[in-house]
């Protein structure tokens, strides 16, 4: 789910600039040592309870093994695994919020569609088992589970962004279109061999007028969405109630 997010950071990342105030407030300190049972809470989430397994599944997934890490690259790589717990469970009510639907067969579908699933450009079963479990350490109803949140997060953001729109009025409003159009009107082109698809060169043309607004257009509805998003986030975080259980953290440093 996190590797959808950083995809579309764009949109969502100055929004959640509280969840990370949220991580940073847990107070959790230098060490690392972890105890209990897998399914112990390491964080409440409004109530909603996150087990510890939860925690390690992506603490793990994010290390880099070929690149062994200091003590600070583990404590950040820590808290930003909390950080994202909680964002999921924030993400998953809001879907359901939303009345938001994944169906099964969505969700089936999404997977056979992973490049690193597939054996000849076709899903293979047997490769899906063995990169979630040697690879991501993961059962399959955990994995399919973190599919399903990833599409529901993205007919969230859609149903958000479908109902921004920029006016005309906007546009004139804005003051900026005359130096946008300036620095906009001239456009690189790339060059393609026609057999192999392989660029060959580039060459430059001139935008028309239409061509140039429709890109102002899109920039400033670029521009509206960040801040929807912002407000919405910022929302969501004013009211986020985040109880992390400390007593799962041996030789803590507050």
């Amino acid at each position: 789910m996190m590797n959808f997010l950083r995809k579309y950071q764009v949109h969502v990342l100055a929004g959640l600039l509280a969840f990370f105030l949220i991580y940073i407030a847990l107070g959790f300190g230098t060490s690392f040592f972890v105890k209990g049972s897998p399914n112990d809470t390491i964080v409440e989430v409004d109530g909603e309870k996150v087990p510890l397994r939860q925690f390690w599944l992506r603490y793990n997934r994010a290390l880099d093994q070929s690149k062994p890490l200091d003590k600070a690259g583990r404590d950040q790589v820590r808290d930003e695994t909390i950080r994202d717990l909680v964002q999921s469970v924030v993400f998953k009510r809001q879907v359901e919020n939303y009345d938001i639907r994944i169906p099964d067969k969505q969700v089936a579908v999404s997977l056979t569609q992973i490049p690193a699933f597939q054996s000849d450009g076709k899903f293979s079963p047997q490769l899906y088992m063995q990169v979630i479990q040697s690879q991501l350490k993961m059962s399959p109803q955990d994995f399919e589970e973190e599919q399903r949140a990833s599409i529901g997060f993205f007919k969230l953001r859609w149903l958000i962004q479908s109902a921004i729109k920029v006016t005309d009025k906007e546009m004139d409003l804005s003051g900026q279109y005359p130096e946008f159009a300036k620095t906009s009107r001239v456009e690189d082109v790339e060059i393609k061999d026609e057999k192999t698809g392989k660029v060959t060169g580039h060459k430059k043309r001139l935008r028309t007028d239409s061509e140039i607004r429709e890109l102002f257009r899109k920039k400033l509805w670029d521009e509206k969405t960040m801040f929807c998003f912002n407000q919405w986030f910022s929302q969501i975080g004013q009211k986020l109630r985040v109880k992390p259980h400390l007593d799962l953290l041996e030789g803590t440093q507050n």
